[in-house]
């Protein structure tokens, strides 16, 4: 099965380096994993995330998942406005590049396409656990600022399994651990404009990298003892990639390429309150984070802050959230059987919070049992 996995995700990345032969990205934040319900919360994960969520978060919240389900579907899908406008362009290549390319100048090309199944979640009074086969590919298109390019297009694919325990006398504590098993196919940087006027190309199958790890995420929550106007209060710590990401200690080469960019070893912190009903509404959360410490070189502290939150009616949660210093909306559908999650969330594309926001959209459908 991992086999036939593995090509699947080529798949989906060769079809995303066709339409995004020619990139040029900013300085985003590369995540291996975006959940769309968190999106919609401006980011916050480490202190509400549920299912999918704590694989690539806090494998401590695991504990926290309501419910056993067996996950026979999980597609996500996220754009931008400037891609599904800028395509034709983008797909037209041959004599005509760098005139194609130029006239997306300004405006990011996103494309992500993230799946999480098949998977198990398996919740228990102390001890819970949590196994999916996981994969993502994501691409930026962007002409940009100098003459260095810094192409974009990563593929990850592979199984992560979490456990996580329960300790002390009424379970405050929670601590969780997750192993994944990756192997990723990426775009190669340090290209210059001049490099692509000789004609050197940005195919990673040519000019790229691969490689494989085996890597831990570590994380944990603690339920604070206070309960102020009768709201209950928890803090997050997790560390992920705790060997440091440099997909080098498997020996998985399909193409014989040299490494691909690594994944840094990163750190988040955050705190959330939360209560059962507030006025018709259901159970509310509300959270503050700190994320990506470590994955984010010479840039602003303010792209580290996320602030957000969810609550629900009946089947629906709406959410509502700042990510990085920009508005984000989501909206959640919640049936027996199917979910449905629509967002949408700024993303900063520079060093510095409020130097260029990437609009982004996102979709995502689950069926369960």
């Amino acid at each position: 099965m991992f086999k036939h996995a593995l090509y699947v995700a080529l798949a989906f990345c060769l079809a995303a380096l066709f339409l995004f032969k020619y990139s040029f990205a900013l300085d985003n934040i590369v995540r291996p994993y975006q959940s769309v319900r968190s999106s919609g919360m401006g980011g916050v994960r480490l202190t509400t995330g549920m299912y999918d969520e704590n694989f690539f978060a806090n494998p401590g919240r695991v504990t926290e998942n309501p419910n056993w389900k067996i996950q026979a579907f999980d597609l996500n899908l996220e754009s931008t406005f400037a891609t599904v406008k800028n395509i034709s362009s983008l797909l037209n290549g041959g004599d005509q590049i760098l005139n194609n390319l130029g006239s997306t100048a300004g405006k990011n090309n996103h494309l992500r396409i993230q799946t999480t199944f098949p998977g198990v979640y398996i919740p228990k009074e102390k001890m819970s656990y949590a196994i999916a086969l996981v994969s993502s590919t994501q691409t930026d298109v962007d002409l940009r600022k100098s003459f260095n390019i810094e192409p974009l297009a990563i593929t990850d694919i592979g199984p992560a399994f979490t456990v996580g325990r329960k300790f002390l006398e009424a379970d405050e504590l929670s601590v969780g651990l997750t192993a994944h098993v990756t192997y990723r196919l990426a775009s190669k940087s340090n290209f210059t404009f001049i490099d692509l006027i000789k004609g050197l190309s940005l195919s990673p199958l040519k000019s790229g990298g691969e490689g494989a790890h085996l890597e831990f995420d570590l994380g944990s929550t603690y339920k604070l003892p206070w309960h102020p106007l009768d709201w209950d209060y928890s803090v997050a710590l997790a560390f992920n990639n705790l060997l440091g990401g440099k997909y080098k200690n498997l020996p998985i080469s399909i193409f014989k390429l040299g490494p691909p960019a690594p994944q840094p070893r990163t750190m988040g912190l955050g705190v959330a309150a939360r209560k059962s009903e507030v006025w018709k509404f259901g159970e509310t959360v509300l959270a503050f984070e700190l994320t990506d410490i470590g994955n984010n070189p010479n840039g602003s502290i303010f792209r580290w802050m996320h602030l957000g939150g969810e609550t629900n009616y009946g089947i629906l949660s709406p959410r509502l959230g700042i990510n990085q210093g920009y508005l984000c909306l989501g909206f959640g559908l919640n049936l027996k059987f199917f979910e449905l999650d629509l967002s949408t969330y700024g993303e900063e594309m520079s060093l510095n919070a409020g130097g260029l926001e990437d609009r982004r959209f996102a979709l995502r459908m689950s069926f369960q049992i």
